[in-house]
């Protein structure tokens, strides 16, 4: 039996609900070596050619420190690299990361899907929307 508690508290409700999603994720991710994190930020690197972390912190909604540790395990695996102009720094795909980025678009296309089969096409939209809103109404 559910407690008050769980019923109606954003705070476990959300982060459950993270939890499965990106369980579910990483699941999918798992094929080509990289988290759901790791697989989204190459994509983003890709998408955007030289980026900055400022950036990509921003569209993620993450602090820079923790880009700065997801991007570094992407250089490691040889599929970003860094360049620095003065004291700007932007990150660039590598081959290697153009092709795994490729795939990736792939996945989270086909992981879109499958929620929107689960739970409704409307209901995803809505539901990304209202969180997108959440984030940046927390943010100002």
């Amino acid at each position: 039996m559910a407690d008050k508690l769980t019923e109606n508290n954003i705070f476990f409700l959300t982060s459950a609900f993270a939890r499965k999603l990106g369980n579910q994720a990483d699941e999918l991710f798992e094929s080509i070596g990289l988290s759901s994190s790791h697989a989204l930020l190459l994509h983003l690197i890709n998408k955007n050619p030289e980026i900055q972390p400022g950036q990509l912190a921003e569209m993620l909604h993450l602090k820079p420190s923790t880009i700065t540790r997801l991007v570094q395990k992407l250089e490691r695996r040889g599929m970003v690299e860094k360049q620095s102009k003065g004291r700007a720094t932007k990150i660039v795909c590598t081959n290697d990361g153009q092709n795994t980025a490729g795939n990736i678009r792939t996945k989270w296309d086909k992981l879109i899907q499958q929620k929107r089969e689960e739970l409704g096409g409307r209901y995803v939209e809505v539901l990304s929307e209202m969180i997108s809103n959440a984030l940046d109404t927390m943010e100002e």
